[in-house]
């Protein structure tokens, strides 16, 4: 029985972080810039790197937390279109916990489980 026990995996942490959706039925690209040691990984229908090593991505996608404490800040592509970040798992049906602008900024202090969105002011 402690052999059977043993050898039972863990069970699998929740994923925490963001999903990124464009504010209108049109795909919208956006990048995102990642400050302090935060790590994330990110999923997306479509993603490639720019000549600057930075990587554009297309709604929807989810940036999920790895590691670390930071901030990141996700902003369109377009600076005619507009994203709306909510918690990951939330329906995009849902508008009450989404922040739609040009610049979002996403939050994580220390070890939290959990991150805040507010608007980004340039």
């Amino acid at each position: 029985m402690l052999l059977l026990a043993a050898c039972t995996p863990e069970p699998a942490q929740p994923e925490f972080g963001v999903d990124v959706f464009a504010n209108d039925t049109v795909p919208t690209k956006f990048v995102v810039t990642l400050s302090g040691n935060l790590s994330m990984a990110v999923r997306s229908n479509q993603l490639y790197m720019r000549p600057d090593q930075s990587l554009v991505l297309e709604t929807p996608g989810s940036l999920i937390i790895q590691r670390g404490s930071g901030s990141a800040v996700i902003a369109a592509f377009d600076s005619t279109q507009q994203i709306a970040v909510m918690p990951l798992g939330t329906s995009p049906d849902s508008t009450d916990n989404a922040v739609v602008g040009k610049r979002v900024k996403v939050t994580r202090t220390g070890e939290d489980k959990r991150v805040t969105i507010e608007l980004d002011k340039p």
